[in-house]
């Protein structure tokens, strides 16, 4: 008995020891630099957040936060070196879309990330913005839609990642038309093709635009998010254009690898809506089509789940043959 109740008490007292070790992790983070992994070149929307919120933490952790470019593999390369890098919060993700949408168009996928990535927080959210280069003879999204079905399987479209090709072939069944897809290996060298009339029609968000638009090179028809952009208040909604069932958004979140303390992922999430919440990112992001959007590391990982699974649908549904 007298074993027993010592045994019991070094139990105890372990358990407290872990309890109070549990958040030190926190405590202490970032002693080091942070690396912040982006699965595209540079030049994108995502490297734009990336380094917005880089320098914020920078700031605010008196601790040096830098971006690191690692473009291929279907947009997996990134998220890969992520996944296996060591889970101590100096290697984290910003992932885009094709996170989630990479199953539903590779055969084997490199890691699961659902198993071998831990969320952290989501950080913004845009629309997806139709746009054509402007000598397509065009003005509105019916007028291309129209023109599309009169020239069918003339018009190419521009990719730049698994999440931009799925949108892009929704978008084309939901309008009922036949569009040729070509890819390329980030947003910027897409929206540069589609300017430079390449291809003719690109999906991208609004920030990758914005330059080709100022300058006329392309048209813009229309936004697919619920309501107007700030930025772009004469576009309108898709809805308002006719294409009512193509409401969708682009979202970008943080990820660690898998058994990256809980307490470190907080503690990173807490950073992310302080962030998300200052004057400066709000006016830089609505300028160019964007809203800050920070979550919990639960819901983020709810979030990836539910986008997974429609991507995968949505893949079955348009017949997109996987790699």
């Amino acid at each position: 008995m007298k074993d027993f109740r010592i045994a019991m008490a070094a139990g105890i007292a372990i358990a407290g020891l872990t309890a109070l070790a549990a958040p030190a992790h926190a405590q202490s983070y970032p002693t080091q630099t942070v690396r912040i992994v982006i699965p595209f070149p540079p030049g994108g929307s995502t490297d734009l957040v990336s380094r917005m919120i880089a320098a914020y933490l920078s700031t605010a952790w008196k601790q040096s936060v830098i971006v690191e470019n690692k473009p291929g593999g279907n947009g997996m390369l990134g998220p890969t070196f992520v996944a296996k890098a060591k889970p101590d919060g100096y290697t984290i993700l910003l992932a885009a879309p094709s996170l989630a949408t990479a199953p539903a168009t590779m055969k084997v996928m490199p890691i699961d990330p659902q198993k071998d990535l831990d969320a952290i927080s989501q950080t913004v959210e845009s629309p997806y913005v139709v746009s054509v280069n402007a000598k397509v003879p065009v003005k509105t999204l019916q007028e291309l839609i129209d023109y599309a079905k009169k020239n069918p399987g003339k018009l190419n479209y521009g990719s730049f990642a698994v999440g931009s090709r799925l949108t892009s072939e929704r978008f084309a069944r939901i309008a009922g038309v036949k569009l040729n897809h070509v890819g390329y290996r980030g947003e910027a060298l897409m929206m540069a093709a589609t300017a430079s009339g390449e291809v003719e029609v690109g999906l991208a968000t609004p920030v990758t635009m914005m330059e080709y638009y100022s300058r006329g090179a392309i048209r813009i028809l229309a936004v697919s998010s619920s309501e107007r952009l700030p930025a772009l208040k004469d576009i309108p909604t898709t809805k308002e254009a006719g294409l009512g069932e193509f409401d969708t958004t682009v979202w970008f979140g943080l990820f660690a690898p898998a058994g990256t303390p809980m307490d470190i992922r907080r503690k990173i999430a807490a950073g992310v809506a302080e962030w998300a919440k200052t004057a400066d990112a709000i006016k830089k992001l609505e300028g160019v089509g964007f809203r800050p959007k920070a979550s919990t590391p639960e819901q983020l990982a709810e979030h990836l789940r539910l986008e997974t699974q429609r991507a995968v649908d949505i893949g079955k549904a348009i017949g997109i043959e996987k790699m």
